[in-house]
């Protein structure tokens, strides 16, 4: 099963592109139609060459969370059940608070049978760890799309 290309760090994406030869400026690219344009077709890339979004295609998949469940109002905190690719579930929770202390606090969970066994929490302001597709955790890149 492809790596999911959000799991890749900025710097883990220059050097698969690097090994393909391809020019620097296409890892801000591919970056910008993940994290901006939010695309989940590869097709929809436009301006990366197709030759360039074929081998994507092989390397990576392209996942979405698809929201199975929404609690709460807007006003208040907020809790969601995604579901991932691989049909796992997980929660998150959203939970508003004084902006000009936190800006707003999200956690998740993962799955009650899953061997993760871990949680995390982290405000806008605060956020210094991402997770990996197979739960284990690791630095957020510094750069910037």
């Amino acid at each position: 099963m492809p790596t999911d290309n959000k799991s890749q760090t900025a710097e883990e994406l220059r050097e698969q592109f690097q090994t393909w030869g391809q020019p620097p400026y296409r890892v801000s690219q591919l970056l910008e139609w993940l994290y901006v344009h939010r695309v989940t077709d590869w097709d929809a890339m436009t301006n990366l060459p197709k030759a360039l979004r074929d081998k994507l295609r092989t390397h990576y998949s392209l996942g979405a969370l698809e929201l199975m469940r929404k609690q709460g109002s807007r006003d208040t905190t907020q809790k969601f059940l995604w579901r991932l690719n691989d049909h796992s579930l997980i929660e998150s929770v959203l939970i508003p608070a004084s902006p000009a202390l936190y800006g707003e606090t999200a956690a998740s969970s993962a799955p009650a049978d899953s061997t993760v066994g871990n949680e995390t929490c982290a405000s806008k302001k605060s956020l210094s760890r991402s997770w990996r597709s197979n739960g284990t955790r690791r630095k957020s890149p510094k750069s910037k799309v």
